[in-house]
């Protein structure tokens, strides 16, 4: 009876000290929460210790200094004590046998006594990921660190490459990223963005990127998202803006888009309106056509048909490099050539010597006795095959050179033909401005862009004449502000009064300062080159839909300033003149987007 009575007191005993003292330990988890059974249960702060095990933690998660065997808690980990040289809670994680140790776990045997890592004992398991205990470098039971697999969601983790997720949250528990979590994680690459996971949402521009479908745009040279695929590049890809490209850069995306307060395109209802704040770089027409396969462009859009696009202006668009010799519809001369006008419209063709039709005004090819303005580079055996001269690097400030394909790419497109413009806007996920938008944002509707009519029902956005990078032409009526780079005059290139898109001048009233700008609102930004640098060859809309022509379908018209600002004017945009027409090119012309958003 006296026996009995004893067992019956010590059950009650050890039942007492189990509640309200430290947690009793078992031989086995089932048994409950212990602080030996390998497991991390109970109100343990890891795997048998914290909480209110007698044991303290190395390593493992915390929310108290006094969690800690070394009294602090850094980060939600318990920090190591001062002076431990591996193991638990250090940057090397495992001791070899015979280092100090502080717990088992700390030694790649999975043994420490007497304070040092000793070998594996005859008859013991050696430590490894499937014991069923927190050993050998692991950050939670067979799993975690680097010699375990990795951890699944709930389990204990160091780091991000501790768990199968890829995500080890602040608190040190594997958990799946989400696109939500404000956390670079998974295989994002940025934060919240790109990758492959569910529900994976596109990177804004600026952000990180590995290829185009992490970004809403595409990735560039830099693993930058941008937000146009012709800026992917670096020359003519995010080289506009005001500073030449001579040490320190203060360049920004030719993609850079504006919006335009005020105007509605009856074309896209609903959507607002963007106008392109730089015209397009020879850089950015390099980058299309080296995305279309074979570089055949009549292909691509006979597959992805541009909202407006008339079928008449496809017999101008290359199959390739060469071999696309077509008949042109209207005299391509002001000479005594005669029918049938049989000009090659290849890529190797397009922007250089042949004209399309007859424009009066600065050429396409370079000869050795007329300097030529087409900033599309070509190789010197292209340029032998179009009877141009080979060109050479120009020098740069400082007595340095450039290379030529870079010096080029930089600068505002000439020699492109209207059609090959909406084509490749249409690519660039918009379309060619139209004379509608333009006329808009610079308040002229006349086409003549004469100083008179310039801005006059607005308050007069033009920039004045004196201010604009121009070349002078036909009687000199406009200064010669710009030249950069300084080409070799035997190689007969005139490309240097062509302008990056958005450059300062370098010489002339305004040197300096920046050159003309165009704003709707005060304090607005500025689209830029409106009015100087090249004539802007536009969509010619009434109410966004093409206007065709009564001679044939032309549907272009052209804004006139910047360089050749007399010549091409003489002509105007009359509805039998050549400019209104798809094959329409110059060396003194280029265009902009626009978009819909």
């Amino acid at each position: 009876m006296l026996r009995a009575r004893a067992l019956v007191a010590a059950a009650v005993t050890l039942f007492v000290g189990c509640l309200f003292g430290p947690a009793c330990s078992t031989t086995s988890g089932a048994d409950g929460p212990s602080c030996t059974n390998g497991t991390r249960d109970g109100d343990e702060v890891g795997v048998d210790c914290g909480g209110s095990c007698a044991t303290k933690c190395t390593g493992e998660g915390c929310t108290t200094d006094g969690e800690c065997g070394s009294g602090k808690c850094t980060n939600g980990a318990c920090a190591a004590p001062v002076g431990k040289p591996c193991g638990v809670g250090t940057s090397v994680t495992t001791c070899n046998d015979g280092e100090p140790c502080e717990l088992s776990d700390d030694c790649k045997s999975g043994s420490c006594e007497g304070a040092q890592c000793v070998p594996t004992k005859p008859g013991d398991t050696p430590p490894g990921p499937t014991d069923g205990k927190k050993n050998n470098g692991e950050t939670d039971v067979d799993c975690g660190g680097p010699n375990a697999p990795k951890c699944d969601d709930g389990k204990t983790c160091a780091g991000d490459t501790d768990c199968a997720t890829g995500y080890c949250d602040p608190a040190n528990i594997c958990k799946a990223p989400r696109y939500d979590d404000g956390v670079k994680n998974g295989d994002e690459t940025d934060v919240d963005c790109g990758g492959t996971g569910a529900g994976m949402k596109k990177c804004a521009a600026g952000l990180a990127c590995l290829v185009d479908g992490d970004c809403a745009g595409a990735c560039n040279y830099e693993k930058k998202c941008v937000d146009e695929p012709s800026c992917k590049g670096h020359f003519g890809g995010d080289t506009c803006g005001p500073e030449e490209v001579t040490g320190a850069t203060k360049q920004e995306s030719c993609c850079r888009t504006l919006p335009v307060p005020g105007f509605s395109d009856a074309s896209r209802p609903g959507k607002a309106v963007y106008l392109d704040k730089y015209e397009i770089t020879a850089g950015r027409i390099r980058a299309w056509l080296a995305s279309i396969p074979g570089q055949n462009v009549k292909a691509w859009i006979a597959a992805n048909p541009p909202a407006l696009w008339h079928a008449s202006w496809t017999q101008f668009l290359p199959t390739g490099p060469t071999g696309d010799t077509i008949a042109v519809p209207r005299k391509p001369t002001n000479g005594t050539e005669q029918p049938p006008w049989n000009r090659n419209i290849g890529v190797d063709f397009q922007f250089n010597q042949q004209l399309f039709v007859y424009t009066h005004g600065h050429k396409c090819n370079n000869v050795a006795t007329s300097y030529g303005m087409n900033t599309f580079f070509y190789s010197a055996a292209v340029q032998a095959a179009n009877g141009s001269v080979a060109r050479t690097d120009p020098f740069i400030d400082g007595g340095g050179k450039m290379p030529i394909q870079d010096a080029l790419d930089m600068k505002s497109m000439t020699c492109v033909t209207s059609a090959m413009l909406q084509a490749f806007c249409a690519w660039d996920g918009g379309q060619l401005a139209t004379d509608e938008v333009l006329d808009f944002v610079t308040g002229s509707p006349a086409n003549s862009g004469s100083t008179a009519t310039c801005g006059g029902a607005v308050g007069n956005r033009c920039a004045p004449l004196a201010s604009i990078n121009a070349s002078s032409d036909s009687g000199n009526i406009t200064p010669k502000n710009y030249s950069y780079p300084y080409f070799d005059a035997a190689g007969f290139d005139g490309t240097d009064t062509v302008m990056a898109p958005g450059r300062k001048m370098r010489g002339g009233p305004a040197a300096g300062q920046a050159i003309d700008t165009v704003v709707i609102n005060a304090g607005d930004e500025p689209w830029m080159d409106l009015h100087g640098n090249m004539h802007e060859i536009a969509l010619d809309t009434t109410n966004g839909a093409i206007n065709p022509q009564v001679s044939g379908q032309g549907s272009f018209h052209v804004k006139f300033r910047g360089i050749g600002y007399s010549s091409a004017r003489a002509g105007g945009n009359s509805v039998a003149n050549n400019l209104s027409f798809p094959e329409y090119r110059a060396g003194y012309s280029t265009g902009r987007c626009m978009r819909f958003k």
